[in-house]
């Protein structure tokens, strides 16, 4: 199994856009329900997040992953075949429907929770406010 981006070409700046929506979200609803974070812990849980994102799309850390806890078969066995308009197969080992997408957001929202956790520590330690 070899290396492969899981992020469409043409999409490769999605990390970008991505982490600007999450932190105009974040502002947004923690302001809602009265919170405020501060500068540091929200650019740590931003960097947290973007960075991982663009690691885990570009495809190595997610088969090392992978290889660690013993998945590459799963990611071998569950892939996608589609049909291109002149009837062509194509077999997909890292697109929608595929043991590498499911591991892929699994992932991300493991990270995810973890850049939470990370900020929200930084914002309630004692002597930050």
């Amino acid at each position: 199994m070899t290396r492969q981006c899981t992020t469409p070409p043409g999409t490769q700046g999605n990390v970008a856009s991505y982490t600007a929506v999450q932190l105009a979200a974040t502002i947004g609803i923690t302001r809602a329900f009265g919170y405020r974070i501060t500068p540091a812990a929200l650019l740590a849980g931003a960097a947290i997040n973007a960075g991982t994102h663009a690691a885990i799309d570009r495809g190595a850390l997610l088969l090392w992953l992978a290889k660690k806890t013993g998945k590459t078969g799963y990611i071998e066995h569950c892939q996608t075949v589609r049909m291109d308009d002149d009837g062509t197969l194509t077999r997909e080992i890292n697109r929608p429907g595929t043991a590498w997408m499911e591991l892929d957001t699994a992932l991300h929202r493991a990270i995810g929770i973890g850049a939470a956790a990370v900020t929200t520590w930084l914002t309630t330690r004692p002597g930050t406010r």
